[in-house]
């Protein structure tokens, strides 16, 4: 299995990951019957870890496309691989400053998983001749 793939494994798993660390803090205090309305009611880190679930939730579709249109356009493996991991080390790190709560490093962590994906679909487009 190619590196770029375990990475999209792991970008499809990170929402659960986030969400699991704030209920399972919870201990007996989490709501299983009503696991959306208790998630809701959470205040301080455990807020934003159901936050942070919620992102990653919205990041991946496009990092798992981003991967796959680079397969498809046979962008060179290495490279794609060596990117695929630096996103998900960049997801990581989104996820401990959104749980410390620093709002505009958070922002421009953020900002730079996005550049990766677009970068992925840049070079996606430039091997099949579509982008310039």
């Amino acid at each position: 299995m190619s590196i770029a793939v375990i990475c999209v494994l792991i970008a499809i798993l990170m929402p659960a990951l986030t969400n699991i660390v704030g209920k399972v803090s919870a201990g007996k205090g989490y709501d299983n019957n009503s696991p959306r309305v208790w998630l809701e009611k959470q205040t301080g880190w455990r807020q934003r870890a159901y936050w942070a679930h919620q992102n990653h939730l919205e990041a991946v579709a496009p990092f798992a496309a981003a991967v796959i249109l680079c397969f498809v356009a046979g962008v060179d493996k290495a490279w794609l691989d060596q990117w695929a991991m630096i996103y998900i080390a960049v997801r990581v790190v989104y996820t401990l400053i959104y749980l410390a709560n620093i709002g505009a490093l958070r922002t421009l962590v953020w900002m730079g998983g996005m550049a990766i994906v677009v970068w992925m679909l840049i070079k996606a487009g430039m091997a099949l001749g579509v982008v310039a």
